[in-house]
């Protein structure tokens, strides 16, 4: 008996490929996740509050209001900063009408609650989507990367703009201590609040 001949190249079983993960059940969780509204919700008064004070000067309503325009003008520092929306200029703007001492503390305590804010919202993502579980499964570079470190806690708050939301959203992700995140986040921020409050009180000239 002869033996069977060999199938034509064509016709040899191919290796399977991995199925192709489906982007419903991620879309779906999204959906369901608290962390996506927070995050439209936050996008949704960032634009009201820059639209706001475009059409205000925040040295008009402190006039209006005397003493009440100090928990607005830090209300609007905590939702611009806490939102993509750059909260530089509102920093400035309490040097220039409060003076450097009040100034400063105004910049530092709305900067200081949106990090807490922005840390929060990270741990949420990490429980809405089982981030932790995936941080298991990330390279070892990945895992090994000093989120909790002093270091970048500290120093990631220097980077303009993005530094404050990677140092806050990215620790809260990731699970660093609470306690931890909070004194470094006090720490970091001063020289921003420092550098802002002593430009708009004429102590620094920003032009330079």
């Amino acid at each position: 008996m002869e033996p069977p001949e060999p199938s034509p190249p064509h016709q040899q079983q191919q290796p399977q490929r991995p199925p192709r993960r489906s982007l419903g059940p991620m879309v779906g969780r999204l959906f369901r996740s608290s962390t996506f509204y927070l995050v439209v919700g936050i996008l949704a008064l960032g634009a009201v509050a820059t639209r706001w004070l475009s059409d205000h000067d925040p040295a008009e309503f402190q006039a209006t209001l005397g003493a009440a325009a100090i928990p607005v003008t830090l209300t609007l520092h905590v939702v611009l900063a806490v939102s993509p929306f750059p909260s530089d200029l509102i920093a400035i703007a309490s040097g220039a009408i409060y003076g450097f001492g009040l100034g400063f503390c105004l910049s530092w305590t709305g900067w200081f609650i949106a990090s807490v804010l922005e840390f929060g919202l990270g741990r949420r993502a990490r429980q809405d989507f089982e981030l932790e579980q995936g941080l298991q499964r990330a390279p070892k570079w990945l895992r090994r990367f000093p989120v909790d470190h002093p270091v970048f806690l500290v120093g990631v708050r220097q980077v303009p703009w993005l530094g404050m939301h990677v140092g806050s959203f990215l620790p809260g992700a990731s699970g660093v201590g609470i306690g931890r995140f909070l004194w470094c986040t006090a720490i970091g921020i001063i020289p921003g609040s420092v550098l802002m409050t002593a430009i708009g009180a004429g102590l620094i000239d920003g032009r330079n």
